[in-house]
């Protein structure tokens, strides 16, 4: 089949979608399909690298959108990407007439409906890989979408997409239950959590301050994670533990606010973003993982970092419902700790106990004792050129 996978960022930019959508397209290709990849210019941060606008890799083809950098400019010009990058989808299923379109939940709501919409005038399958649940994920995170008067528009503007598609691809049943809440129509939503890369050696990791261990947070500072409450818990435990201190690794909205609330603790220190390459060894040399969701997310969003922390041999602690499936996953499996509250005395107390010696020790075993990153990658693309073989025997 012809298989046009879109998404706003691509290998080789930052973002990990875009890395895993290239993993995804070399074994579709692999497996037979001529597959196309229609993205952006490389423009996530400032010092992007740079890509050809098209160019044939790994047996795929790819069509790059010229774009504006985006960095730390204000939301406008990430706006005005958005729009020229949907404009973009449109124009390519229509010269491409492909078989299967894929989009992703980015820029939340409109890419996915612009490609289903586009989809449905060529005859093509779509194909909805839902990273988050929006516009339910700004209004639970406090976002402006969620406060604003479009929400209802953009939640029924959705709810369309979903029904409309011919698979729905989501990392969660917790997720898998929102978006089947939309309505008796929705298809059937396959769960299929994202996998980590292998990323190119060379780096080496930064070596703990004063023979401290270590506790680690990679990712994105933003709404979602409510970390000024996972660190007022942390910086007890801290006080508790001087053969311990905490790194937060990344960027995002609240990075400035927790900077300069938690910056000056000894021993807490933050470390800017940095490509997944430069950030594997750093986090690989932590001895735990820290997992931070605000309340409610975990039914429109599944953090991918707690995969990448577990496929590099880190234990977790995270602090997120503990009825939710992100919890059950954890404790279940003895694969770290997850706090029952957001009082800053249990999360101290939940990282004392999986800090014990005895209860770190087995929690890095039961990690060992999973399957490894290569063989959980190499299950969800065989699932994903499953989920192709069955919808072309639909069609």
């Amino acid at each position: 089949m012809k298989i046009l996978l879109t998404h706003r960022y691509f290998w080789p930019d930052s973002p990990p979608y875009g890395w895993m959508l290239k993993a995804i397209a070399e074994t579709l290709s692999a497996a037979g399909h001529d597959v196309h990849v229609l993205a952006s210019i490389p423009s996530y941060t400032d010092d992007a690298p740079e890509a050809p606008m098209r160019e044939r890799i790994c047996g795929m083809s790819v069509h790059r959108v010229a774009v504006r950098a985006e960095g730390s400019r204000a939301g406008r010009v990430r706006a005005s990407n958005a729009l020229a990058y949907c404009r973009a989808i449109r124009r390519e299923v229509e010269d491409l007439r492909p078989d299967v379109v894929t989009a992703s939940s980015f820029p939340p709501v409109i890419a996915a409906a612009t490609a289903s919409a586009a989809a449905r005038r060529v005859g093509a399958a779509f194909v909805y890989h839902v990273q988050d649940v929006h516009p339910e994920a700004s209004r639970i995170s406090g976002g402006l979408v969620g406060r604003s008067p479009v929400y209802d528009m953009l939640r029924v503007l959705d709810t369309r997409t979903l029904k409309r598609s011919d698979a729905i691809v989501t990392l969660s049943e917790d997720m898998a239950q929102t978006i089947r809440a939309r309505g008796a129509s929705i298809p059937d939503v396959t769960i299929l959590n994202n996998f980590t890369l292998d990323a190119p050696s060379g780096h080496a990791p930064v070596p703990p301050d004063s023979g401290r261990r270590r506790a680690i947070f990679a990712g994105n500072m933003g709404r979602f994670q409510d970390l000024p409450v996972l660190l007022e818990g942390l910086s007890l435990a801290l006080d508790r533990s001087p053969d311990w201190e905490v790194v937060l690794m990344g960027d995002g909205a609240l990075r400035a606010d927790l900077r300069a609330r938690f910056g000056d603790h000894p021993r807490i220190r933050f470390l800017d973003r940095r490509p997944y390459a430069e950030a594997e060894p750093i986090i690989a040399g932590a001895d735990i993982g820290l997992v931070s969701l605000r309340s409610g997310i975990e039914a429109v969003a599944y953090p991918s970092k707690t995969e990448t922390y577990l496929g590099l041999g880190l234990p977790v602690l995270v602090l997120a419902d503990p009825e939710r499936a992100l919890a059950s996953d954890i404790e279940g499996k003895g694969l770290g700790r997850v706090t029952a509250t957001r009082d800053p005395e249990d999360i101290a107390a939940a990282f004392a106990a999986l800090t014990a010696p005895e209860t770190l020790a087995r929690a890095k075993a039961a990690v060992r004792a999973r399957p490894d990153a290569a063989t959980a990658r190499m299950a969800a693309l065989d699932a994903w050129v499953d989920l192709m073989a069955r919808i072309r025997a639909a069609r």
